[in-house]
């Protein structure tokens, strides 16, 4: 069992507040500025200052969006290096779009906006049979090729099971491993989930981990690859789900076949071409196998069709 999964006598007390704060903040910044920040890493890739427009191809540019990246909000740098790489390597500019929801990647990509996307999986559910994008990449959190949701409490708490959770506070999110996954475990349990927890605040997986590590919710359900950069004994893993695929890179099939094996070689090599700084969560890209998504069809099917009241006002 590793150390997030268990505890002992001596576990260190969570982290403080004005930490997790802090914590916070940088991701609601990177949330916020997160073009600005992948642009000034772009510059950085290629040893030139953000202001010097001269390091960007001149070639027609590719249109990139980007949400939430696998890893936590410390991986933007990661990706900006890799879409770096991926600009010089293709001759073609990179010009990144933030997109603030699933929503707005699928309107993007039906109105011909986008050409890539790191696409949130419900977005990519939602796209996949209509021919309108072709997935060529996933990456791989700390050499794991496939995600999972879990439920998480703090380090300390003496819940082993979601039914330790009755009447107590649950951070939820919009995200698949986040309230559809929590539904999806008391519903197979026999338990009714509506009005199940006394309160349900609701955030992006990143705000709610930190809302647990603050004390402020007495549990959570997020994508294990959300934890990458926690320290260990902050959360302990209570509840885990079959595999669920990662979100994956996307390209427009409108883009020519030579391109996309382009971008596509681009990714599944970053690795080997030492294109991933030291210590980033993302340790490589693989090849997206269908199967990957069969469980994440699964938590779909409850997303779409999931009881607001279940979960309080936290999806309105």
């Amino acid at each position: 069992m590793s150390p997030m999964n268990s505890r002992t006598a001596d576990s260190p007390r969570r982290p403080s507040r004005s930490l997790l704060a802090l914590a916070l903040a940088v991701t609601l910044m990177f949330a916020a500025a997160g073009s600005a920040a992948i642009w000034k890493a772009y510059a950085w890739g290629y040893g030139a200052t953000a202001d010097d427009p001269i390091a960007v191809p001149l070639g027609e540019p590719l249109h990139l969006g980007v949400a939430r990246t696998p890893g936590g909000p410390a991986e933007w740098i990661t990706m900006a290096r890799v879409f770096a790489h991926m600009q010089r390597e293709l001759s073609r500019p990179i010009v990144v779009h933030y997109a603030l929801s699933s929503d707005n990647q699928i309107r993007m990509f039906e109105a011909g906006e986008l050409d890539i996307a790191l696409m949130s999986t419900l977005a990519y559910l939602d796209l996949e049979n209509t021919g309108l994008i072709e997935p060529v990449a996933i990456p791989t959190i700390r050499n794991r090729p496939l995600d999972a949701a879990v439920i998480v409490v703090p380090y300390d708490s003496d819940a082993v099971s979601i039914e330790d959770l009755r009447d107590m506070r649950f951070a939820v999110s919009p995200d698949l491993a986040g309230a559809s996954f929590a539904y999806w475990l008391l519903d197979r349990t026999g338990v009714n989930p509506v009005g199940f927890f006394a309160e349900t605040p609701a955030g992006v997986q990143d705000e709610n981990l930190a809302r647990l590590a603050n004390g402020e919710v007495d549990g959570t359900s997020v994508r294990i690859s959300a934890l990458a950069h926690w320290p260990e004994n902050t959360f302990q893993i209570i509840e885990h789900s079959p595999d669920l695929g990662m979100p994956p890179i996307v390209v427009s099939t409108s883009l020519d076949a030579e391109t996309i094996v382009l971008i596509r070689d681009s990714l599944l090599n970053a690795a080997s071409r030492g294109i991933l700084p030291e210590g980033s969560a993302i340790t490589g890209f693989g090849t997206p196998g269908d199967t990957d998504y069969d469980f994440a069809r699964e938590l779909d099917n409850i997303h779409r069709g999931l009881e607001l009241e279940a979960f309080g006002s936290a999806h309105q």
